[in-house]
């Protein structure tokens, strides 16, 4: 025998917050990499990135970093967002600098390639640093890079 069950009658929508359902979803990152250059060939759109690392070494601290590119790749974003790309020492939580700006994604499906030029970034200490990105204040990708000092070699006698 087939049991007829009613159609629930109960209200989902409550507890849901309304502003939830009205926020732009957070784009979905695909590459952020720090490297010494970059190569953007105009006729073939292609982006050559040369030395990516994780790692600085100075002789001294503070050190100073002549040039630094951070190559970042989204997608899945819709309209604009309100970036910003910081770094700071991981464990003091010092911030090295900000970076503020528009992104716009023409539709959902565009995968929007952004690149950071930076000159004569000053790491003040030793440690770990985090490089974020924020679209509208929400943490999208981050990438870590270990800043040391280089001990020189005892002199031989």
């Amino acid at each position: 025998m087939l049991e007829i069950i009613p159609p629930c009658e109960t209200d989902f929508s409550e507890g849901v917050n309304e502003n939830m359902t009205n926020q732009k979803p957070k784009p979905i990152p695909l590459a952020m990499l720090i490297c010494d250059t970059i190569i953007d060939d105009r006729l073939s759109a292609k982006k050559s990135l040369i030395g990516i690392f994780n790692n600085i070494g100075s002789n001294e601290m503070p050190c100073r970093h002549q040039t630094l590119y951070v190559y970042c790749v989204l997608t899945e974003g819709i309209g604009q967002y309100e970036s910003a790309l910081r770094c700071s020492h991981l464990e003091s939580g010092k911030n090295v600098f900000n970076l503020t700006g528009p992104i716009k994604f023409p539709n959902p499906l565009a995968t929007i390639e952004f690149i950071f030029d930076m000159k004569n970034i000053v790491f003040q200490e030793e440690g770990v640093y985090v490089f974020e990105l924020f679209c509208d204040n929400q943490p999208v990708i981050s990438r870590k890079i270990n800043v040391t000092k280089i001990k020189s070699p005892e002199p031989r006698t």
